[in-house]
């Protein structure tokens, strides 16, 4: 009788167990860019590592552009994003492409790493550098993406040039960039190194090449009055930067992933927790990922932190503030 009782008990307690682990695992949207950008590619690689990590389960779900994201996880519509710290601020302050319309209740997770991007050319072009593009034809309006037209024209500014230099050419987004490209409706793209779909501009015209930028002060200086977060790095080539075969100085500016404010502060914890003790996974998801430092994930971007990421970085001695 006891036995019986015994085995009730070991029954009553896994089934509990079992229960608690069931309503603990919840299920998270993680809103991107469309497939083939680098904000699909890292949240693909997030929804697989930390779904796995932590029970908890995550969906990529890809939008027009990250712009678009922000006011679904803002109201609570989704509930993760990956965008460029500039785009958030914006949204967050409510200014730029978002004038007006504040989004109060966005949070950052994690600063993941540098995003270093830049204006590339087919490799057997006469340009050697982003001085020399000067009346070349480039996308411009970005009509469905507004930040990317306003990088552009900060990485013009980097080499004293501005729209008016240049044959402008109307595009919609980043992957319209990069099809108007593909078509030789332009002469000059811009895109993220390290995104997939580079691989498939790169296939399709023979070959594409970045222009190095000016990293002397007056250039960065140029740049920074249009994009005050931006800053220019030497990036060193690696087998998943194409276009990329010899060090050469890019634009970079911090990408994040942030949530909304309504996210359980516990699920969040989880994530972090994962980012950190599955790095490696992470890495061999996508490369970029690898330079993901848990020493910079809590910077200081002079937005909120989610209470759940800002607990983990607190009990880890990762937060300074």
């Amino acid at each position: 009788m006891i036995m019986t009782m015994t085995r009730k008990l070991l029954t009553a307690l896994m089934l509990a167990a079992t229960l608690t682990a069931t309503a603990q695992a919840q299920s998270f949207g993680i809103g991107t860019a469309g497939g083939g950008s680098s904000t699909y590619s890292i949240g693909a690689a997030i929804a697989n590592v930390i779904s796995n990590a932590t029970g908890d389960q995550y969906l990529v779900q890809p939008y027009g552009g990250t712009g678009r994201v922000m006011p679904l996880v803002n109201s609570g519509r989704t509930d993760f994003g990956l965008a460029n710290i500039l785009e958030v601020s914006n949204a967050y302050n409510g200014v730029g492409d978002f004038q007006g319309h504040e989004h109060p209740d966005l949070r950052v997770v994690a600063v993941l790493y540098p995003f270093d991007v830049g204006l590339f050319v087919r490799e057997d072009a006469e340009y050697q550098s982003i001085n020399d593009i000067k009346g070349a034809r480039i996308s411009s309006g970005y009509s469905g993406q507004r930040i990317i037209g306003e990088l552009i024209d900060a990485a013009l500014a980097n080499a004293d040039l501005t729209m008016d230099d240049m044959r402008a050419v109307p595009t919609t987004n980043l992957l319209s960039n990069a099809d108007d490209f593909t078509a030789g409706r332009t002469d000059v793209g811009f895109f993220a190194l390290g995104s997939g779909k580079l691989d498939e501009v790169n296939a399709s015209v023979g070959g594409i090449r970045f222009l190095p930028f000016n990293i002397d002060a007056e250039a960065q200086a140029r740049m920074q009055a249009l994009m005050p977060q931006t800053y220019v790095r030497v990036v060193q080539p690696r087998d998943n930067l194409t276009g990329l075969k010899k060090p050469a100085p890019m634009m970079a500016y911090d990408y994040i992933l942030y949530a909304g404010k309504h996210v359980d502060d516990d699920a969040v914890y989880r994530l972090v927790e994962g980012l950190i003790e599955h790095r490696q996974a992470l890495a061999d998801n996508y490369a970029n990922l690898s330079r993901l430092e848990p020493r910079k994930m809590a910077k200081n971007v002079r937005l909120p932190y989610h209470p759940g990421a800002i607990r983990y970085y607190q009990e880890h001695d990762l937060w300074s503030r």
